[in-house]
């Protein structure tokens, strides 16, 4: 009985030791088990990346990416005024009075629409400063000749009839700016095309800046701001540079336009970025 006692207590405690290292071999195997899993399902994920289907199902989920942003400013003259338009003294003093300009109309192209910035000042009102308009363009391919008016401005005092005074007004498309007028007339040296109105009025194109950039080559200039953009040097003149300066000019009419694109396409590194902001731009300033 002296033996047994002890043989039962050691035994008891091997028992018990054995006990606490299965409970421990147990945790370990079910830390690892989990641990597996998750790697198995990490995996899985990866697999699931590479598949064209489950990365074009996240594209289309994705926010539309910014693909171009263009910058258009555009300067008429006094010569515009006084012969393309032919407008008289009091009508000048009224466009001078209660007309807004233009400085820069800016426009970021996503894959869905198009969102137009137009700045726009009152040149007898200082105290109103500059003004910022924001609209959502989307163009309906249904409706080829469907335009959005950015800016209008009327060119003469209306009168107690209900017909439409002569006016300007800046247009967008789905492929284009167009500056045009409606008036009693044809300015000559004009090169655009003029439709009819239901006022009687003739619609004039003045210019017509294209936003393709295949139609935009021959209008490509030498962007006398090329040195304030990083990388100019090696880009400015490039065909394939992201960013591109155009221009038009019409000295008969006494119009002018230019155009700047940001063409995030042909930017690589602009791929990881949703936003752009852009720089500050020179604002187009009226010749009175």
């Amino acid at each position: 009985m002296e033996i047994l006692w002890p043989a039962l207590g050691i035994s008891a405690i091997v028992v018990f030791v054995f006990y606490i290292l299965a409970q421990h071999w147990q945790r370990m195997l079910r830390h690892q088990n989990w641990t597996i899993g998750r790697l198995v399902d990490r995996v899985r994920d990866l697999e699931e990346m590479a598949d064209p289907e489950f990365r074009r199902r996240l594209s289309d989920s994705a926010p539309m990416p910014l693909e171009q942003v263009f910058t258009l400013t555009f300067r008429l003259s006094d010569r515009f005024w006084r012969d393309a338009l032919h407008m008289t003294e009091e009508d000048r003093e009224f466009i001078r009075e209660f007309g807004s300009f233009v400085g820069s109309v800016k426009l970021e192209r996503w894959r869905s629409h198009t969102v137009a910035t137009i700045t726009e000042v009152l040149p007898d009102r200082k105290e109103t400063g500059w003004h910022t308009r924001t609209l959502d363009y989307y163009p309906d391919a249904a409706k080829n000749g469907n335009g959005l008016v950015l800016w209008e401005l009327a060119l003469a005092r209306r009168e107690l009839s209900a017909e439409r005074p002569p006016s300007l007004e800046l247009v967008l498309r789905a492929n284009s700016l167009e500056l045009a007028g409606y008036l009693g007339h044809a300015p000559a040296g004009n090169s655009g095309n003029g439709h009819g109105s239901a006022e009687g009025l003739d619609r004039v194109v003045f210019f017509r800046a294209p936003l393709d950039t295949a139609q935009l080559a021959e209008f490509r200039s030498h962007d006398p701001l090329e040195s304030d953009y990083p990388g100019a040097e090696e880009n400015g003149s490039s065909g394939g540079s992201w960013h591109a300066f155009y221009s038009g000019r019409n000295e008969e009419l006494g119009v002018e336009w230019q155009l700047r694109l940001r063409d995030l396409s042909k930017k690589a590194e602009w791929e990881r970025w949703k936003i752009l902001e852009s720089a500050a731009m020179p604002l187009a300033t009226r010749e009175k």
